[in-house]
């Protein structure tokens, strides 16, 4: 089954390496499951005043060294501003597990949509709308392949860009409004319109791709009716919806005070118009395009209810979160020893993640550092000595990412550790402190008095690993590694006289 559904996909992206130039890389195309839709509407359930859910799988995508990562800020920016593009569509999206960080420099930077395609396979978690943020997705702002997923430009990834709902819409099965135009008049560009002259009456499409057999060395080459200005032909010419106007424009353009192309079209009857640019699935400027109309709407929730029913196993949403967390430590101007930062603040309630951020200056338009935390707390020694920092911490869960940073809280680190601060090993020591995977660590107390003490493992980025309360009585714990993988931790023992550390490393 994969094999025959890898050949389809790579029939269908074939005809989309000529159109790198343009926004979307979609390759143009009406869907079986839009055809019979479109031919029977009232035959699908739409459930139009209940909210759907659709789990996604977000793949942030660097180089082989791990550098050039689409900013987790941004990706919370981006899939707030989809959200919003989607809410007057009840169709909401949530973030299903933990972002997944790729490092592979050929998928961030691939020539081709075949090649995505392959790494498409490669990478994506079932029963969820995988998208990969990647630097350069075969020339294009974003693509949608059928059984695959979605793929994005980082650069066209902005909190007021709607390209990933526009891939999302592809994803839902709407086409352009402008089907059958992105070949110009002819499916291979042959044929450049003239807007000036009465459209014809179809354009021709290469629909080679869609054909149900897998023979391939048969080209079809299908016509597709140009709508008109009168809707009489709405229900069959173009994309099928009646409303969404005429639209004959397969680049990209900016539209006029009037949300209008500038661009004045004729239609096969001679008739003057220009195309609607609030519509998102358009190729209008972001600026512009703002909306699905109740026709896309209706078809991309019956999508989802009859052909992609496999997304909707979990209807039940996280609540939006309404307060910010409280930051704690370091205090405004708390001076903290470099090389173990703690960080605490208060749960904002709703959120089940945090994003922290540490900058050298107040408007943090540089981050020195940053990383997703479950816990309310933090370890971080890769910060410098006698330095001024600024921190700040963002909410967020898996349906709400819209909540912005607190403000940002000035400290100073020094070299040697403030009162209150940890202290390596003071109050315990590991042994040994250089271990094979699920080797265990055996931790000695060296005071036995106080008989309930606090072990916590954290790695390199300050994640909490491991918390767990201890009796130290008997004198020692034996600590399990087996969920450690390769990497630095830090061994940290609370109790009423501080807290303190020490460094394993696991090999």
């Amino acid at each position: 089954m994969r094999i025959l559904i890898l050949l389809l996909v790579l029939f269908f992206v074939a005809s989309a390496s000529a159109q790198k130039p343009f926004p979307c890389g979609t390759p143009a195309e009406k869907s079986p499951w839009l055809k019979n839709y479109q031919k029977n509407t009232a035959a699908f359930r739409l459930s139009t005043d209940t909210i759907l859910y659709v789990p996604m799988t977000i793949h942030s995508v660097g180089t082989d060294e791990g550098t050039a990562h689409f900013l987790t800020t941004r990706i919370l920016d981006a899939f707030c501003t989809l959200n919003e593009d989607m809410a007057a569509s009840n169709i909401q999206f949530f973030i299903e597990g933990e972002i997944n960080f790729i490092n592979n420099t050929a998928l961030n930077q691939h020539d081709t949509v075949i090649d995505g395609a392959f790494f498409m396979f490669q990478y994506n978690v079932a029963n969820t709308l995988n998208t990969y943020f990647v630097t350069d997705p075969a020339g294009n702002c974003g693509y949608n392949l059928p059984y695959a997923g979605v793929m994005m430009n980082k650069s066209c990834s902005n909190p007021d860009d709607h390209t990933w709902a526009h891939e999302v819409g592809h994803a839902l099965s709407l086409p352009h409004p402008f089907y059958g135009w992105e070949g110009g008049i002819s499916w291979d560009n042959s044929v450049p319109p003239v807007y000036s002259e009465p459209a014809p009456e179809r354009v021709l499409a290469n629909y080679t791709s869609y054909k149900d057999s897998l023979i391939t060395d048969t080209l079809i080459i299908d016509t597709i009716w140009v709508e008109k200005v009168d809707r009489s032909n709405c229900t069959f010419a173009a994309d099928g919806f009646c409303d969404t106007p005429p639209d004959y424009i397969a680049q990209r353009w900016t539209c006029n005070s009037n949300s209008e192309s500038p661009i004045q079209q004729t239609d096969p009857d001679g008739v003057k118009f220009q195309s609607d640019g609030t519509l998102i699935m358009s190729y209008s400027d972001d600026m512009c395009a703002n909306r699905f109309s109740a026709e896309q709407t209706n078809a991309m929730r019956a999508n989802l209810l009859d052909e992609k029913q496999n997304l909707l196993y979990n209807q039940i949403p996280k609540l939006p979160i309404s307060n910010a967390p409280v930051l704690l430590e370091p205090a405004a101007d708390q001076t903290v020893a470099f090389n173990q930062v703690r960080f605490a603040w208060k749960p904002a309630p709703e959120a089940t993640h945090y994003l922290l951020q540490v900058s050298r200056l107040p408007n943090f338009p540089i981050i020195e550092y940053q990383a997703t935390f479950t816990d309310t707390t933090a370890l971080v020694n890769v910060l410098q000595a006698n330095r001024t920092y600024y921190w700040r911490v963002r909410p967020f869960n898996s349906h709400y990412s819209c909540a912005g940073f607190t403000q940002g809280v000035k400290f100073q680190t020094s070299a040697t550790s403030s009162t209150g601060q940890l202290s390596s090993s003071a109050g315990f020591f590991a042994r040994p402190t250089l271990i094979s995977r699920g080797q265990p660590v055996e931790i000695i107390f060296r005071n036995q008095s106080e008989d309930i003490k606090i072990l916590a493992i954290s790695d390199a980025a300050g994640r909490l690993i491991f918390k767990r309360q201890i009796q130290t009585t008997q004198g020692s714990y034996l600590a399990d590694t087996q969920n450690l993988s390769p990497g630095i931790y830090f061994f940290v023992l609370e109790n009423a006289s501080g807290r303190f550390f020490q460094k394993v490393v696991v090999r």
